[in-house]
């Protein structure tokens, strides 16, 4: 994960379940809904890199958002 949490802003549109979801984990977590999405995109970014690893088997977890 970054060591900081981000300067740039991304946005995003997403339907009112997602936001909801987000912010629910968001406050799970005691971050903001930036942080949440920040930390999501630091998986995918692993993922991608072949760096992202199951906490249970040690395998290499792929995310593919394309269909």
């Amino acid at each position: 994960m970054a060591d900081c949490f981000g300067d740039l802003t991304v946005t995003a549109k997403v339907d009112e379940s997602m936001r909801d979801f987000v912010d629910a984990e968001a406050s799970r977590c005691g971050v903001t809904r930036a942080e949440i999405i920040r930390r999501v995109l630091d998986d995918y970014r692993a993922s991608r890199a072949d760096q992202l690893k199951c906490p249970e088997c040690g395998e290499t977890l792929h995310i593919d958002p394309c269909p």
